[in-house]
């Protein structure tokens, strides 16, 4: 009798422990804060970016506001244009392709054609 009351107790103890045990509150796994997801690039019209974007990105270290850093008398200035001949979109792509000393060469592997173009466009719109 005394192995069956081991063994009971023995049962009764593992079935204990499991009820115990069974009945621990878990807690639920810790959730993670949510990721927010990379901004997907919006929409790209045929043009990359505009003339205004264009001239920031090449051209408005050395002329400012129309300025010109390098040589102060040679501005994009409408009126500086004039003086020099300059009186077409062209002509400044032109002078783009093969600027005179202390001017960046923008070729068209920099500046592809309708990009030098559309620089040539907003300054010739926008600096008056």
């Amino acid at each position: 009798m005394q192995i069956v009351t081991v063994a009971r107790w023995g049962a009764l103890l593992m079935f204990g422990a499991a009820a115990i045990g069974g009945c621990k509150k878990e807690t639920p796994p810790k959730a993670e804060a949510p990721q927010a997801a990379p901004a997907a690039a919006p929409a790209q019209p045929e043009m990359a970016k505009t003339g205004e974007a264009l001239f920031k990105q090449h051209c408005a270290a050395c002329h400012p506001d129309g300025g010109n850093i390098v040589k102060p008398e040679y501005t994009l200035k409408a009126k500086s244009l004039a003086e020099h001949k300059i009186s077409t979109p062209e002509a400044i792509v032109k002078i783009m392709r093969n600027p005179e000393s202390g001017m960046t060469k923008f070729d068209e592997a920099t500046i592809p054609e309708k990009d030098a173009t559309a620089i040539a466009k907003y300054i010739m719109d926008t600096f008056k």
